[in-house]
């Protein structure tokens, strides 16, 4: 059954397998992208009908237009997220030298994206909760927020470590030639094997991973802003439906106005 293979794939991916040193230094054909975006697109539906749900609870008569509008925009705001991003990410790896060809790169970035979604699906009946038990608009646009924030900070963490990993695999230097020691006879194999695995990634690793975090620092900025173009997610009960907002202000700015209206600056 296909629904199967995805959340195996997902499995994969959160259990790290995916990320395995061995596997990376060949490439990253075990990184399957169509299992990985569908089961992506469907845990960003489950989160979405969660945050949906307020506009159902909190309007007279419930607005379901809003709950079937968000469970479409949750996955579509990751995949225009990445389809913004991506080119820079792979010019960036060009200019640095990863020996990585767009197809790798793509499935690369597809793992942290599942993870990101399915931390957030985990997080889901959480905000279902508080959106039974409040009716404060501004608390759960924060509490939504705030989830946003934590699951792409495991998903770009997930991702540094994908990269230090590839790291890893770079062959050892190869100095004067010694003896064998009973140290180094008695190490596990697997060990040994590992370090004479080829990386992708360039020599100057250290620049390179600078880099990237510097890419990721973007993709957070053009995912947050992303979401803010997208908006309404829960909907305001004061406002009527509308699939869009008018532009204004952005993102950093309304976050910090539903601070200060939350506490009542």
């Amino acid at each position: 059954m296909a629904f199967v293979k995805w959340l195996n794939e997902l499995d994969d991916v959160l259990r790290g397998r995916k990320a395995d040193p061995e596997l990376l230094s060949k490439g990253t054909t075990h990184i399957h992208a169509r299992p990985l975006i569908l089961i992506s697109i469907f845990l960003g539906v489950i989160y979405g009908l969660f945050m949906g749900l307020y506009a159902v609870l909190t309007r007279t008569p419930p607005c379901f237009a809003q709950l079937a509008a968000s469970a479409v925009k949750v996955p579509l705001l990751f995949l225009l997220t990445l389809f913004v991003t991506f080119p820079s990410l792979y010019v960036f790896s060009a200019l640095l030298g990863v020996q990585l060809k767009p197809k790798d790169i793509l499935r690369l970035i597809l793992v942290p994206i599942a993870v990101n979604l399915a931390v957030l699906a985990s997080l889901g009946p959480i905000t279902g909760f508080f959106t039974l038990n409040t009716t404060s608009y501004h608390f759960m646009k924060l509490l939504n927020v705030f989830f946003f924030a934590l699951s792409g900070m495991i998903g770009l963490g997930v991702l540094l470590r994908m990269l230090s990993r590839l790291e890893g695999t770079r062959p050892a230097p190869n100095h004067a030639k010694k003896e064998p020691s009973e140290e180094s006879t008695s190490k596990a194999p697997d060990e040994s094997r590992q370090k004479m695995l080829p990386s992708p990634l360039p020599k100057d690793s250290v620049r390179a991973r600078k880099t990237f975090r510097v890419w990721l620092l973007l993709y957070a900025l053009v995912g947050a802003q992303m979401g803010w173009i997208l908006r309404p997610f829960i909907g305001k009960p004061d406002l009527p439906f509308r699939l869009f907002r008018a532009r204004e202000a952005n993102i950093f700015i309304d976050v910090l106005r539903s601070i200060g209206e939350l506490l009542r600056i």
